[in-house]
């Protein structure tokens, strides 16, 4: 989504410059404008921040777009996350260059880009009790690009509750019965995704080998807490059956010879997984989502000091369960070769 967001920045950017029919020149001496994007998450051990440079020129834009220098720096940026308690530097983070060279085919250059990273060969442990300044130096211009953050913290969840100690299992009868998903919103946390992670075994008639799949069902809306103070009880709930329309859709293979050729699955587990951002990254996408309106103007937003894009947090809370045994019985009755505890050899 970051990358996507990214793109159509960019092109709006110098659409904005080039796109007037006039009689006059719209190409303005060319200025240094850095395009900053990251989302830190202390979940995770490794950090990664997206910075580029907005191009112009009188030329097809599209074709600019395609050429690496016209969007990345060609000298090596300072760049680091600086760690503060209140207004203590607790420690500096050093970011460097790697590249990656899997980007999806697109307006922009691809395979491969250049990143920043905190390194992948070390673990970086974030604190959700500390602020993090992103700061960003060109040692040729020296200009200076920054912007603090407070990480989303820690939240429970309500509901499903869990039935066990150590194994935990869900039931969803295969009927119009509600199942209830309830949580507390995260401090510094403002919108709410849920989505939900069906795992399974699968072996083919051919094969030895027996294969864990996952199948995420990710279509519930999102849900926003009225501030960013925590301990918000937010509710969503969806009609059990639904969870057997959702593993009809995404089990299945569409090449009904490789379908046909499945020997066994077997259900494992749900994961629950709800992922909060933070209300920096909620107006970014209030502003930059797409509009019912006919008026397709959005208001420019950044949390970037002297700069563009958006530095912000996110945290990721998950709660699994195993799939109990009545609704492992009611799969084996969809005709996908789920099968049955209570006749399984």
């Amino acid at each position: 989504m970051i990358k996507k967001i990214a793109g159509i920045l960019g092109i709006l950017f110098v659409t904005l410059f080039t796109s007037c029919e006039t009689d006059f020149d719209v190409i303005a001496d060319w200025e240094d404008i850095t395009i900053v994007y990251g989302l830190l998450n202390q979940n995770d051990t490794v950090h990664y921040i997206k910075i580029n440079k907005a191009f112009l020129g009188d030329g097809d834009l599209l074709e600019y777009a395609q050429t690496q220098d016209s969007t990345t720096y060609t000298n090596k940026l300072d760049v680091k996350l600086q760690e503060f308690d209140d207004n203590d530097l607790v420690r500096e983070i050093p970011l460097d260059t790697t590249t990656i060279h899997n980007k999806e085919e697109g307006d922009f250059h691809y395979p491969d880009q250049i990143i920043y990273t905190t390194g992948l060969s070390n673990s970086i442990i974030l604190e959700d009790n500390y602020t993090y300044k992103l700061l960003i130096i060109n040692p040729e211009t020296g200009k200076e690009v920054s912007s603090t953050i407070s990480l989303v913290k820690d939240f429970s969840i309500k509901e499903p509750a869990l039935n066990h100690q150590t194994h935990p299992s869900i039931t969803f009868p295969n009927n119009n019965s509600s199942r209830k998903v309830e949580w507390y919103s995260a401090k510094n946390g403002k919108r709410y995704e849920l989505e939900l992670v069906f795992t399974y075994l699968e072996k083919s008639k051919n094969s030895d080998e027996i294969i864990e799949k996952s199948v995420i069902w990710n279509e519930f809306p999102s849900k926003k807490s009225d501030n960013s103070e925590g301990g918000q009880l937010l509710k969503t709930k969806f009609l059990s059956e639904r969870f057997f329309t959702f593993v009809n859709d995404k089990v299945p293979y569409s090449d009904s010879n490789k379908e046909n050729n499945i020997d066994y699955r077997e259900a494992k587990t749900v994961d629950f997984v709800i992922t909060v951002a933070s209300n920096e990254f909620d107006i970014y996408m209030e502003l930059y989502e797409p509009s019912n309106s006919i008026v397709q103007t959005n208001p420019d937003y950044t949390n970037i000091k002297n700069g563009k894009g958006l530095f912000a947090s996110r945290y990721v809370k998950t709660r699994s369960f195993g799939v109990s045994q009545n609704t492992q019985i009611a799969l084996s009755l969809l005709d996908l070769y789920f099968t049955n505890p209570t006749t399984k050899n």
